[in-house]
């Protein structure tokens, strides 16, 4: 097999395998390099005792209607992904009253003299005007929602929201990504979870990859980027192979890319520096319980047990080193969306909370306050609780990198829009597609807008490359 291809992807996540189905189903000669033995990045799915398991909780939040789908809408692979839809069994707890998730009960989490200047926030989501909205870029949220209201549970609520879709709290997240964020995920619902786990989503690029004559290597880590005359012409693994391309794409963590596989000094000194600036979203410990048998039809609980406690932040107390008593959290069932995800009869729920980037010193304490705030949630899962498993940040480290961070560059008021890396870099023949550079919306669709911003930067280059002009770079 010859070594030389159009493009070469470094990494299989849903911004590697998003642009490698596109650049493949446009003519390239594409080779994917995953180091891990699974293919998907933070969307690896995989078994453990009967049970498929998803790295990380992820739902989908624009769906069959979002950049996901558009990706195989483009290569003429509409049904390549198992989109199930929310049935409407969605539901807000907070404190110990629970209700079925919709506009009115959010803003019913707002004390009474305080809920209209709450639902004028709602207002202003879906009526903002873009001149408006660019004017909130580099405003926190925490900042914005202030000029609705003072109200905590509100604020709380907001930031419940902010935490589940960036990972970075809303002192630090930008409104206007926010707001689109938001208005998208509301005005569409067509929040999703696909049949077979996360894993569907990144197997459904690589096989389109695969089908449009592309190659995808696992278990083949990359060791260096290979730099000659100012330019990325390909790749050296840690197995020896050497594989040459004028077009590097890395989906692999960007510092990582920048200091280790290319090397700093092919940068300019100002880019270095933003690079080693960069921070990134927040970590996670994610608890799976196997129940015996099937105790409730809820496919999502969004559980807030305080005014202190949104899902998917890392609260002050825990910051002091403390568990806290219960912990708010996203709450799944993964088995309502496909029962086959468990051995038949039984149920699978699933639970991300933010955390510390290292808990495994109390590794116990964090188990029995997942708990506490697991039965909180679902009264009705005592005496069925079959198997429970709890996964650290590290666990998300060990397969993601990153420090084991949620979803990787953090989407900061510090690292959005205009200031967020670009997919092209400064070094000639080298380009990211990932959550970490350009793109933008909610974790892996802010992948999949990513490898879609790359590939209409590359386009000229594949034009030229049907008119027989491979030096010609894109714009």
């Amino acid at each position: 097999m010859s070594n030389q291809y159009d493009a070469i992807v470094i990494g299989s996540g849903i911004g590697g395998g998003g642009v490698g189905t596109l650049l493949a189903h446009a003519g390239w000669k594409v080779l994917m390099l995953e180091r891990n033995k699974l293919i998907g990045g933070r969307c690896i799915s995989y078994d453990r005792s009967g049970c498929v398991m998803d790295l990380g909780w992820h739902f989908y939040c624009l769906g069959k209607v979002g950049p996901l789908q558009e990706i195989l809408d483009r290569v003429g692979l509409p049904d390549s992904i198992p989109w199930n839809d929310l049935n409407g069994t969605s539901y807000i707890q907070i404190g110990k009253e629970q209700k079925k998730y919709s506009k009115q009960s959010m803003y019913e989490a707002a004390s009474e003299d305080e809920r209209d200047n709450f639902k004028g926030l709602f207002r202003a989501v879906f009526t903002i005007t873009d001149e408006e909205l660019e004017k909130l870029w580099y405003v926190p949220v925490e900042q914005w929602v202030q000029t609705f209201t003072k109200d905590k549970m509100a604020n709380t609520l907001i930031e419940s929201f902010v935490s589940q879709y960036f990972c970075v709290p809303s002192s630090e997240a930008s409104s206007a990504e926010f707001i689109r964020a938001f208005r998208d995920v509301m005005s569409n619902r067509a929040t999703s979870y696909p049949s077979g786990g996360n894993y569907s989503v990144p197997a459904a690029y690589i096989e389109a990859i695969k089908k449009f004559g592309g190659v995808v290597k696992t278990d083949t880590p990359v060791a260096k980027v290979i730099v000659e005359n100012g330019a990325a012409v390909g790749v050296i693994t840690e197995g020896g192979e050497e594989f040459r391309a004028p077009v590097i794409i890395s989906n692999a963590d960007l510092k990582m890319t920048v200091s280790e596989f290319v090397g700093e000094q092919h940068f300019p000194k100002a880019y270095v520096e933003k690079v080693k600036n960069l921070t990134y979203s927040c970590h996670g410990v994610m608890l799976r319980v196997l129940l015996s048998e099937k105790v409730t039809d809820k496919q999502v609980v969004i559980y807030i047990p305080d005014d202190k406690s949104p899902p998917c932040k890392v609260t002050d107390e825990m910051k002091e080193g403390k568990v806290p008593h219960l912990i708010g959290g996203c709450f799944g069932s993964p088995t309502e969306f496909d029962v086959k995800l468990a051995p038949p009869g039984k149920q699978m729920i699933t639970s991300l909370h933010a955390c510390p980037a290292d808990i495994r010193d109390n590794i116990d304490e964090w188990r029995e306050s997942l708990m506490r705030s697991f039965y909180e949630v679902y009264p009705e899962a005592h005496g069925k609780v079959e198997k429970v498993w709890v996964d650290p940040p590290s666990l998300i480290k060990g397969m993601a990198g990153e420090t084991g961070a949620i979803i990787g560059i953090g989407q900061t008021i510090h690292q959005v829009h205009e200031k967020r890396p670009s997919v092209v870099s400064p070094l000639k023949g080298l380009y990211f597609a990932s959550s970490e550079a350009g793109g933008h919306g909610i974790g892996t669709e802010l992948a999949a807008t990513s490898a879609l911003e790359l590939f209409e930067k590359l386009e000229p280059m594949i034009k030229a490359s049907k008119d027989k002009k491979p030096d010609l770079v894109p714009a």
